[in-house]
């Protein structure tokens, strides 16, 4: 009877072991693919648009785009502070989810007055997307271009942690040119808003 338990609890150990090591293989190569896509839409995205070292005022806005596999690309999102680049997707599906950054919400294009909500994953532990968000401090910078290639630099002045799901004055619309990023925590039961504005 005791070898038959320690063959099973050995049994167990072993099964879990390779279960583990299999999980941790699928979110490694994940992570690598998600990576691979953004790369290639940040590529497609900077081999059409040239950023005009102009004042917004002087740029003259087009209403150009620029595509990559079947999603429309709004535009690029750079954050210095984590490193972080990727392109802005127009379409608010999941998949577009795993090229890039959504546009989740806002009346105006992006770069423009009244204000826009960006989304994109967090996948905990990992520093694909928005994950490092959670660190932006007031007076970080944030610089966003659009497909006409102005660049506008906003600067945060919120970070809040724990939002209710439910809460979303977030929404609303601003005063001037404004963004504001979200992502999830805590396994989607809470979210990470960062508010920025040009100045």
């Amino acid at each position: 009877m005791f070898k038959r338990t320690t063959n099973i609890v050995i049994f167990a150990l072993i099964f879990a072991l390779y279960f583990i090591s299999f999980l941790m293989l699928f979110d490694s190569f994940r992570e690598r693919k998600l990576a691979s896509l953004e790369k290639k839409a940040l590529d497609e995205f900077d081999k059409t648009v040239k950023i005009e070292e102009k004042a917004p005022e002087e740029v003259k806005k087009t209403s150009s785009s620029v595509s990559y596999s079947g999603f429309t690309i709004l535009g690029k999102i750079e954050i210095p502070k984590t490193g972080f680049n990727s392109v802005i997707i127009k379409e608010n599906t999941s998949k577009a989810m795993n090229v890039g950054v959504v546009k989740t919400y806002g009346e105006a294009e992006i770069n423009e007055e009244g204000g826009f909500v960006l989304s994109a994953h967090n996948f905990r532990g990992n520093d694909v997307f928005f994950y490092n968000i959670k660190n932006l401090k007031s007076g970080d910078i944030i610089r966003i271009t659009d497909t006409s290639g102005l660049q506008l630099e906003y600067t945060v002045y919120e970070t809040l942690r724990n939002v209710n799901p439910e809460e979303t004055s977030y929404l609303n619309k601003f005063d001037g040119i404004h963004a504001t990023l979200v992502t999830c925590e805590n396994g989607g039961k809470a979210r990470i808003v960062v508010k920025a504005r040009v100045n």
